[in-house]
């Protein structure tokens, strides 16, 4: 088995004082998730796990069944790198920002570095994480089952975010695109 590093964004439907969070972690324990820590800012709660499974998918959906447990909380997204800027890419990769800023700009590599997906203008463009660990992974930058498991986090957060959206709206827009 291997540990999983990973954050699960919750929010809860009541404000938590240090009491409340401290309910949390110990509803959080008898759930099973006892390699969990919590942490909190107003409604907003990260909860980050050290999760040893067989797989990350496995380690992600276990914790995700354990926190769907405890009443009054709401899972939001899961926090694994979906949109990353160059420096964040480059720690979950092991290379430097250097490095990956030279393949973005074409200066090395194969000039096929994926471009950015949002802020593209500004100084700091976020790009799909999933995309740059495919690109590393095939070029042997990164051990195998990096890329998978970027695009299982994007996969999560999509049927997070339609879970809590709008269906209809969804289907709307994608008839328009």
């Amino acid at each position: 088995m291997k540990t999983h590093d990973f954050a699960l964004v919750v929010i809860s439907s009541k404000e938590l004082d240090a009491d409340g969070v401290c309910d949390l972690a110990n509803q959080l324990f008898e759930a099973g998730a006892e390699d969990c820590t919590v942490g909190s800012s107003g409604k907003n709660i990260i909860l980050e796990f050290d999760r040893e499974a067989d797989s990350y998918q496995d380690a992600v959906l276990s914790a995700i069944q354990e926190v769907k447990t405890i009443n009054d909380i709401e899972i939001k997204s899961l926090d694994a790198g979906q949109f990353v800027g160059l420096s964040d890419a480059a720690e979950m990769s092991n290379l430097t920002r250097a490095a990956l800023s030279s393949f973005s700009k074409g200066t090395r590599g194969d000039g096929t570095f994926p471009t950015p997906y949002l802020r593209v203008s500004s100084k700091s463009p976020l790009y799909d994480w999933a995309e740059i660990a495919d690109w590393l992974e095939a070029r042997g930058y990164v051990e195998h089952g990096i890329a998978d498991n970027a695009r299982f986090t994007s996969q999560i957060n999509m049927a997070l975010k339609l879970k809590h959206g709008s269906l209809g709206e969804v289907t709307q827009l994608v008839s328009l695109i």
